[in-house]
């Protein structure tokens, strides 16, 4: 092992004066901070809260919203008969299990599995393919973090080698006769050498090395005149270099770390956006399958009660039916057998959407199995505050978190392209202690007993004439921080507009669900008034069919505009909280971020 030096080494470095001074100031410095940066702060904050004032202002004072329920007589009018209405046309209980929904690709009926809406969401959340991918490049720049901060950790560094050289030298003759003295007699030399020490980088931009060196050495010498031979020649060496201009600082030194950890937060607000539209994606696809259903469900009663007016039309072919008439009833009901395949299809690419999105091993996109929707869609009356809204989008939606990230890099890069204008003067300086004795302890011992010191201490100065290019980098980093001014007010603009959408849409759908409603009502009693005529005419015209017909459309027409705007109504609700950035809480949902640690 190599001896440790006493402490009388350490006091002969402190007895070099400007390798101690410049000890001491690299460990006092810290990053100074230029004072027009407070002011352009100033600058950007006033500009930031102007945009939140012009788009989100006028609605802040905004008082409470509630989606207003559309008023109709014919919910008073029908309110006798409000039951039997409701029970005319295709139902909804139909469209649960047991729905024929058509064969699959091999013939048979798919097999059905239920699923709430709340099962097609966390099967979402876990297995999502755009989520995974978003927790992965999380992941990522955590591995970014470490990589930046790794710039500071310690470095250990060893070398060693061996040197043998046997140079002819020149010799001078001191005196008379023949007798001569070799002026260099190391032209021999066998050396060996072996350093070891570490180098420390500091957030000021210090560079601090620390080595010890062993070197044995042999000289060939004839006379025998050098002494000790062989001998140690050991050594303890420091080395500081310091930017005083360029470079100098924590704002320069610490800017990537800086920016590695932003890129985390950013990437963590991009797996949040990634959860929050896969949720709403999700949710969409949901009600999109239940109103889907809902239309095969009309479908299908058309087609049924359709066969039954084109048998009774066969029927009275012989009497006042004629062939014209009876070949349009069956056109009407080829037509309503055509709806139900097109239908079909679009039930299988309904469920195929949800089957993706969900990503469940359970549920393969190439599976057989078609999804059965046991939730029905909310009605009650969405409330809520706009401001309340419009503030909770801002505080919370993924897009403005991370293009504010994006403004603070953007400030980053300008503390460093300002610091790069400056002229490159570093500070070097360095010490050495030496011992030489014919032993290996020995020569540790005599760096505390002797004098043998070096110090040297300088300067370097560099500036390039006109130095356009740190002034155009200067220039681009202030471009760059504007234009991520420009993307932070276009994701305000963004979200407040999400947000004004989701409410608008939501008011609106809720009016209809009352309105599609009351005219579904209204084409029940329709209906209800034709099958009481039916009852007391003496002869079922074709004519009489025909309306028939017509009546039976509006009717299913009706009860389908019903079930989407239930549907529309809900999808905006999703809509208003991925907007706002709070469907994950309102799902229940908790981000946990989890370092990984290496082999992870």
């Amino acid at each position: 092992m190599v001896p440790t030096p006493r402490a009388s080494v350490l006091r002969r470095f402190v007895r070099c004066p400007v390798v101690a001074f410049a000890v001491a100031a690299v460990l006092a410095a810290s990053g100074c901070r230029n004072p027009l940066r407070d002011q352009s702060d100033a600058e950007l904050q006033g500009s930031l809260d102007s945009a939140l004032v012009r788009e989100a202002g006028p609605a802040a004072t905004s008082g409470a919203f509630e989606a207003p329920e559309e008023a109709s007589s014919v919910f008073e009018s029908l309110r006798a008969r409000r039951q039997q209405l409701d029970a005319m046309g295709p139902q909804a209980a139909d469209a649960g299990i047991g729905l024929d929904v058509g064969p699959d690709l091999d013939g048979a009926p798919p097999r059905e599995v239920v699923l709430t809406l709340q099962e097609a969401i966390s099967s979402c959340v876990r297995n999502n393919l755009g989520v995974q991918q978003a927790r992965l490049e999380e992941a990522m720049s955590q591995a970014e973090i470490v990589k930046a901060e790794a710039v500071f950790d310690t470095v250990l560094f060893a070398n060693g080698g061996y040197r043998r050289s046997n140079i002819p030298q020149p010799t001078l003759t001191l005196g008379g006769g023949g007798g001569g003295f070799l002026l260099n007699p190391t032209a021999d030399q066998k050396i060996w050498n072996l350093e070891s020490g570490f180098e420390q980088r500091f957030a000021t931009g210090t560079n601090l090395s620390v080595a010890a060196r062993m070197q044995n050495q042999e000289f060939t010498d004839p006379q025998d005149r050098i002494t000790p031979n062989p001998s140690y020649l050991n050594s303890v060496k420091l080395n500081l270099s310091q930017p005083l201009l360029r470079g100098f600082g924590t704002d320069v030194n610490l800017a990537s770390l800086r920016v590695a950890r932003n890129q985390d937060r950013r990437a963590l607000q991009f797996m949040r956006r990634s959860l929050i539209e896969a949720v709403a994606r999700t949710e969409a696809a949901y009600w999109q399958v239940y109103l889907v259903r809902t239309r095969l469900v009309s479908a299908r009663w058309l087609l049924k009660v359709g066969e039954e007016v084109k048998a009774v039309l066969e029927r009275r072919r012989g009497y006042d039916a004629s062939l014209a008439q009876y070949a349009d009833a069956v056109s009407k009901v080829e037509d309503r057998r055509a709806a139900v395949i097109r239908t079909e299809r679009e039930l299988q690419r309904s469920v195929n959407e949800l089957k993706r999105l969900m990503n469940d091993p359970r549920l393969p996109v190439g599976g057989a199995e078609t999804v059965v929707t046991v939730d029905v869609p909310v009605e009650q009356a969405l409330r809520c505050s706009v401001g309340d809204s419009l503030a909770t989008a801002l505080a919370q939606n993924p897009d403005v978190a991370a293009t504010l990230l994006t403004i603070d890099d953007a400030s980053i890069g300008l503390d460093v392209a300002d610091n790069g204008r400056l002229p490159q003067l570093d500070l070097q300086s360095s010490g050495a202690l030496y011992g030489l004795e014919s032993g290996f302890g020995d020569a540790w011992q005599t760096l505390g007993d002797n004098d043998w010191i070096e110090w040297a201490v300088g300067a370097t100065f560099r500036q390039p004439i006109g130095n356009r290019a740190a002034e155009a980098e200067y220039r681009r980093a202030r471009l760059a921080r504007s234009r991520a001014v420009i993307l932070y007010k276009t994701a305000v603009q963004s979200a407040v507009l999400g947000v004004r959408g989701a409410l608008q849409d939501a008011s609106a759908s809720y009016r209809l669900i009352a309105q599609t409603r009351a005219q579904r009502l209204a084409a029940a009693e329709n209906m209800r008034a034709l099958a009481l005529d039916e009852e007391n005419i003496p002869q079922l015209t074709p004519e009489f069919l025909a309306l028939k017909f017509l009546r039976q459309d509006g009717l299913a027409a009706t009860e389908v505009a019903e079930a989407a705007a239930l549907a529309d109504y809900n999808v905006a609700i999703a809509n208003l909280h991925a907007a706002m950035g709070t469907s994950l809480e309102r799902n229940r949902i908790e981000l946990k971020v989890v370092d990984a640690g290496p082999g992870e």
